[in-house]
């Protein structure tokens, strides 16, 4: 647990106030009385629902609103695609890995928005919990995982990774963020402690 190259801080959006699609811009189906809208970033696979889909790592979007600029982390509704203001990604933009993690692009009214972008990794490693449990896409790879209990990484993958871009939230390594003196963007939980543990497979 020494070693600060396997060890993350969690950043994480905790307003519950979320960014609107544009229902204008994306083909929809009605289902039990409700507009469900069909981006063509979402996977919609057998037995896992509509999820962000994790095999793209560019994802654009067109809201129907701004994100609120109060909050420097928020999220797309009823997706959880999490969007980033520039005030505070361009502290560690330098650390994203471009052939793993790209931009996205925020269009209101077709324009493009400017500081704000979504964030994507395409199949990123997956944050486990000693009490829950996940479960993976068939089609696209996304996993959803309940977390319950201590949270942890597993894939050998992560150590030594500047920035990991999840379903969960954004990871930052400790001694990278610490060093910058990385401050916790508004609208966000304050970041904990993300650790890697090998996990023993059965033969």
């Amino acid at each position: 647990m020494d070693d600060p190259t396997q060890r993350w801080l969690w950043y994480a959006a905790k307003t519950s106030s979320c960014v609107p699609l544009d229902p204008h811009a994306y083909a929809s189906v009605v289902s039990g009385g409700r507009t469900i809208l069909l981006p063509d970033w979402v996977c919609r696979g057998p037995d896992s629902g509509l999820h962000p889909n994790a095999a793209l790592r560019r994802i654009d979007i067109d809201v129907a609103a701004p994100p609120d600029p109060e909050n420097e982390i928020n999220w797309i509704c009823d997706y959880g695609l999490d969007l980033f203001a520039h005030s505070w990604l361009d502290e560690i933009r330098d650390l994203i890995d471009q052939e793993r993690i790209e931009l996205g692009v925020l269009r209101w009214k077709g324009e493009a928005l400017s500081g704000w972008s979504t964030l994507h990794e395409r199949r990123p490693p997956i944050l486990l919990a000693s009490e829950g449990h996940s479960k993976t896409c068939a089609l696209c790879g996304h996993t959803y995982t309940v977390l319950h209990g201590r949270e942890f990484f597993s894939d050998p993958e992560v150590i030594g990774r500047a920035l990991i871009a999840n379903a969960n939230g954004l990871f930052v390594r400790e001694d990278i963020a610490r060093r910058r003196a990385l401050r916790t963007p508004r609208g966000a939980f304050e970041p904990g402690i993300v650790f890697f543990e090998r996990v023993e497979t059965e033969h």
